[in-house]
């Protein structure tokens, strides 16, 4: 009786344990998760369309750094989650004015296959386009500026307290939360069974102007945002072809 009683317990473990197996698996398989780096360009209303590298030592390409996880829902298409964290710079009016933004993106992104092949399991490469909305949280300075490498005559501030600039310099002493949108496309390569990698092009639009850090701007429509661009490495994980498999029962 004693036996027969430990039996059930024993195949009752089993089975629980076997379902929580098969659970995980699930969960596993089609999930992808990585990071990368990238390069950020603003685009909006304070550019003048004329790109550098060194301008007063600084750069209009600069860089962003990434962590993304997705999980595939059918063959086309996966949901996912990115965070970024990038720096914008823009010069314009023959460089006598200029923006600087400290940004962290929070973004929920659904991406579509345009080759049905979103896990790379029937073929090496997958084109994919990408939408998504999330927050964005940032700083930003806007500068009038008087001489090659003096950034010293703050025009407005977002971010920054209250000490940063002259006195009559406008301030919003906190960062700014504001909604985003987002677009892009990518090519993803496998490179390995467990491992992929992905050149992605995005552009944010931030739903807040003050992203460019000039508080005289008037346009409540949202017309500034930044583009990224960038390669990211990704550990796959799952049951399809090219892929680390779960076990399944």
């Amino acid at each position: 009786m004693i036996i027969d009683r430990r039996i059930k317990f024993f195949s009752l473990y089993i089975l629980i344990f076997l379902t929580s197996t098969s659970t995980k698996a699930q969960f596993f398989d089609g999930l992808r998760f990585g990071a990368g780096i990238g390069k950020s360009i603003y685009w909006g209303s304070q550019m003048d369309f004329i790109f550098s590298t060194n301008t007063y030592g600084k750069s209009e390409f600069n860089n962003g750094y990434n962590f993304q996880i997705y999980k595939s829902i059918n063959r086309s298409s996966e949901i996912g989650f990115r965070y970024l964290n990038t720096e914008l710079w823009s010069f314009k009016s023959k460089n006598t004015l200029a923006l600087n933004a400290h940004v962290d993106e929070f973004s929920f992104i659904y991406q579509y296959s345009l080759n049905d092949n979103i896990e790379l399991s029937s073929s090496p490469v997958t084109f994919n386009l990408a939408a998504g909305l999330g927050l964005i949280n940032f700083k930003s300075i806007f500068y009038t500026i008087n001489g090659p490498n003096d950034f010293s005559n703050v025009f407005s501030s977002v971010g920054y307290g209250n000490d940063i600039g002259g006195t009559s310099t406008k301030k919003e002493p906190n960062k700014i939360t504001a909604f985003a949108a987002m677009v892009g496309f990518n090519v993803g390569v496998r490179l390995a069974p467990n491992l992929s990698m992905y050149l992605e092009n995005t552009f944010t639009l931030s739903g807040s102007n003050k992203i460019t850090g000039n508080l005289l701007l008037n346009s409540s429509v949202p017309n500034n945002g930044y583009t990224y661009h960038a390669l990211s490495l990704y550990l796959n994980f799952g049951n399809q072809k090219g892929k680390i498999g779960c076990p399944k029962f």
